[in-house]
């Protein structure tokens, strides 16, 4: 079979699913090539571009091309956000005595008193030397007298509270002022003097004032 022939046959089983104007268009480069000078391969060859490209437009025309390796993927749904963290509670300040009932200390109330000598290292290094009054009352609180060399710093010597347990002793005197933690001490009240031991204390300037010496009860 001549190969014009082969090449039309195969185009006219292909333009079964073509519209009629490419068929047109087929036989207008043919008639062209009729009336060249003879078979003109190259002009066939152009035809079959044609139609190769026009059945490949008409079949892809209403198909979403395929995303090729390495495309970005479609965008998924959003995710709903979490729920929110619940705010952590700031702490409140340390306190001697965390019970709901009223304390009541009746064996240790009683005013004290102790004089602090310059001498003594630890206290001309913390500035507590002198004479000082501290009482302390039944419901906890505690109330101190500082001699008059002795700078309280932006705090004061009012507000203070203390409490027992067995023989411990807790307290935040000067919390706030030159300590930020709660003092504990072993007390002991014999013979009209009160002896406070420092057991678990990181505050120099309490230990200095309530450890140096005893404390004597006064009448």
């Amino acid at each position: 079979m001549p190969l014009e022939r082969r090449i039309r046959d195969e185009l006219r089983l292909t333009g079964d699913a073509i519209e009629p104007n490419v068929e047109r268009s087929l036989g207008a480069v043919e008639a062209r090539a009729r009336r060249g000078n003879g078979f003109s391969p190259s002009l066939l060859v152009l035809a079959a571009v044609v139609v190769v490209a026009v059945v490949a437009l008409r079949l892809n025309g209403g198909l979403v091309p395929n995303p090729g390796p390495g495309a970005p993927a479609a965008p998924g749904p959003t995710a709903a956000p979490g729920p929110t963290a619940a705010p952590v509670p700031t702490a409140s300040a340390p306190s001697p005595t965390s019970s709901p009932t009223p304390a009541s200390y009746p064996e240790i109330a009683g005013t004290y008193v102790a004089t602090l000598d310059a001498a003594n290292a630890a206290v001309a290094r913390d500035g507590v030397a002198g004479q000082w009054t501290l009482r302390l009352q039944p419901d906890g609180m505690a109330l101190l007298s500082a001699p008059e060399t002795f700078q309280p710093g932006a705090g004061s010597l009012t507000g203070i509270t203390f409490a027992l347990a067995g023989d411990r002793l807790r307290t935040d005197l000067f919390y706030n002022d030159f300590c930020t933690s709660i003092g504990t001490y072993t007390w002991a009240r014999a013979n009209g003097r009160l002896t406070l031991t420092p057991v678990d204390e990181t505050c120099s300037v309490r230990r200095s004032l309530l450890s140096t010496s005893s404390w004597s009860a006064a009448p």
